[in-house]
């Protein structure tokens, strides 16, 4: 495991050098970037995207009704396979993206494909490719140095953990990297209030509980907010992001008590529950 922890005073712990994929904490960075967008006017959380039936907030917390590539046994088949990944329109009529799960605002389902949906219209909204945005918040603004875009098969190659052949634009809505200490840095400014405004990052704390079985994972009392992942409860009062690809898992999560710490834990494997567990006991009883 590589670990990196950062305190309240934004004091850094343990600080690797070593470049690992971020996966789905790559989530946290894109609603932020599009909570920006709403502290400068240019979008209303609850706009709808455009030509579509759900909001920017719906999309952020999961809830817009889509489904996901992640439930179709011909996209693990066809990564395994080491394919050439399918263009985003093949993807959509795979998924069948315009029959959604339920009504907008009426459930809830983890889509990798809203954040997809997130990343067009940051470009869009931007005028700017999304290696762009990247850099430019985390190298340029925030001295993320180790932060980037990775893409491609080579770039990938590069990382800690990295499974041969895997081909990152699987992962739709992009794949960012950087070492843990980074990845941690980044939810402390978030959490700080160093990167977006008061109230956008109230908006991005404020949560949906979740009816879902976590099994060994510490969550006790699961909930989600705008590209947050959250336990709300007093004793574990928790805001971050997990994520997971082949070959390793990364959580990256803010733990909220008598002296705040900042966690991120990666790890080689596909247990989420023991990255988490990790960060948990970090938290309680130090680097």
């Amino acid at each position: 495991m590589i670990c990196s922890k950062v305190d309240e005073t934004g004091k850094v712990y343990g600080q690797s050098r070593v470049i690992v994929p971020w996966w789905s904490f790559t989530k946290t960075v894109i609603a932020t970037l599009v909570m920006r967008l709403c502290d400068s006017g240019k979008l209303g959380l609850d706009d709808n995207c455009p030509g579509k039936p759900f909001t920017y907030r719906q999309l952020l917390q999961h809830t817009s009704g889509l489904g996901d590539y992640s439930f179709l046994p011909e996209y693990h088949q066809a990564v395994a396979n080491n394919e050439k990944p399918w263009s985003v329109d093949t993807l959509f009529e795979k998924v069948d993206v315009e029959t959604l799960r339920y009504e907008p605002g009426g459930g809830w389902c983890y889509s990798n494909i809203g954040y997809l949906l997130l990343r067009q219209q940051l470009e869009r909204l931007y005028d700017l490719e999304f290696a762009t945005l990247i850099h430019d918040l985390l190298v340029k603004e925030l001295g993320l140095n180790s932060a980037h875009l990775v893409k491609d098969k080579q770039a990938f190659m590069l990382l800690e953990g990295s499974v041969n052949d895997y081909e990152p634009s699987w992962c739709y809505h992009g794949l960012i990297a950087g070492t843990v200490k980074d990845a941690a840095l980044f939810l402390h400014y978030l959490l700080n209030g160093d990167i977006v405004g008061t109230q956008a990052l109230a908006q991005m704390q404020s949560v949906l509980p979740l009816n879902v079985d976590v099994g060994e994972r510490p969550w006790t009392h699961p909930a989600i907010g705008l590209g947050l992942m959250c336990n709300n409860n007093n004793s574990l009062h928790t805001v971050g992001h997990t994520g997971m690809g082949p070959g390793s898992v990364i959580a990256v999560h803010h733990f909220k008590q008598q002296s705040p710490k900042t966690i991120a834990v990666f790890a080689q494997g596909q247990d989420q529950a023991e990255v988490e567990n990790k960060a948990v006991k970090l938290a309680i009883n130090g680097l």
